[in-house]
C-alpha cells in the first residue's frame, strides 16, 4: 500500500496509459486490429435477407457460433491486454513475454471474469424466476433487477484490485481483494469516473462533430461505426487496466502477500 493522493492516481492512470501505448504499440494495435474485425464480421449488416427459409436459419445458427467464438477471442483480448498494461505499470516489464508465468495470469482471468457473468446471470433468472412465481408486476420486477445490478456493481467493484494482483502471478484470493477494498469503494469509483471522463468527452464530441446519424447507423451496423468503437475500447482497456494498476498500488496490502512474481 502506497500513500498515493486521488489527483495522482488520476494523473499517473493517463500518463500510464500513453506510456503503455508508446512502448507497447503492437500490443495497442493488435488488440484495436481484432476487436475491429470481430465487431464488423457481427455487425447487424452482415445479415442479409433470405428467400429461403432453411438457409436464413443455417446461417442464423453459423452467426451465432460466430459471434460466441469472437466473444471469447475478444476475452482472451481484454485478458491480455489487461495483464501486460497491469504488469507494465507495477512492473516496468515490456510486451515480453506475451504470455507471463506461462498463461496462469490469463487463465485466472478468464475463470473470474466468466465466473462474475455467469453469477450475475444465474442471479437474474431466480430473481425473475421467483417474482414470477410470486406474481410481481413488470414495475416490481425492473425494480429487483436495478437493484441486483448495483449489487452486482459494488461486488464487482470491491473484487477489482484482483486483476493486477492475478496478472502479478497471485491466485483467485477473493477474500484478499474484499479485504483490501473495504472502506474504499467510493474513492475507487471516483478515481474511475474521473479518469474516464475525458475519453467520455471526447466520445461525445465526435458524435457530436460527424453527426449523431453516426449513432444511428451504428445501432443498424455501419462498419465506420464499429471500427470507431473499437478503437475506442482499446484505448478504455488500456485506460481501465492503468486504472486498476494505481488502485492496487493505493490500496493493496493483504494481495501483495499472495503475489508470486
Amino acid at each position: 500500500m502506497e500513500q498515493l493522493s486521488f489527483g495522482t492516481c488520476v494523473k499517473n492512470s493517463w500518463i500510464s496509459t500513453w506510456q503503455a501505448i508508446a512502448r507497447m504499440p503492437g500490443l495497442f494495435l493488435g488488440a484495436f486490429a481484432i476487436l475491429a474485425c470481430t465487431s464488423v464480421l457481427t455487425g447487424p449488416f452482415q445479415h442479409l435477407p433470405s428467400q429461403d427459409a432453411d438457409l436464413d436459419v443455417a446461417a442464423k445458427i453459423g452467426h451465432t457460433f460466430l459471434t460466441g467464438a469472437f466473444s471469447v477471442l475478444q476475452l482472451v483480448v481484454y485478458g491480455c491486454v489487461t495483464i501486460k498494461v497491469n504488469r507494465f505499470v507495477l512492473l516496468g516489464e515490456g510486451i515480453h513475454p506475451l504470455l507471463p508465468l506461462g498463461g496462469k495470469p490469463l487463465g485466472r482471468y478468464a475463470l473470474i471474469s466468466v465466473g462474475l457473468v455467469v453469477s450475475m446471470i444465474a442471479l437474474m433468472l431466480v430473481l425473475v424466476l421467483g417474482m414470477h412465481g410470486a406474481g410481481a408486476g413488470t414495475g416490481g420486477a425492473a425494480l429487483i433487477a436495478m437493484l441486483a445490478f448495483f449489487a452486482y456493481m459494488f461486488v464487482i467493484i470491491r473484487l477489482s484490485l484482483l486483476y493486477p494482483a492475478l496478472s502479478l502471478g497471485s491466485r483467485l484470493t477473493l477474500s484478499a481483494a474484499w479485504k483490501d477494498s473495504r472502506g474504499h469503494f467510493w474513492s475507487m469509483v471516483g478515481i474511475g469516473v474521473v479518469a474516464y471522463l475525458p475519453l467520455m468527452i471526447v466520445w461525445i464530441a465526435a458524435l457530436e462533430v460527424f453527426g449523431r446519424r453516426a449513432l444511428i447507423a451504428g445501432t443498424h451496423g455501419s462498419p465506420a461505426f464499429a471500427i470507431g468503437l473499437a478503437f475506442v475500447n482499446a484505448l478504455f482497456m488500456v485506460l481501465a487496466a492503468s486504472v486498476l494498476s494505481w488502485l492496487y498500488r493505493r490500496y493493496a496490502n493483504e494481495l501483495l502477500r499472495h503475489v508470486t512474481s
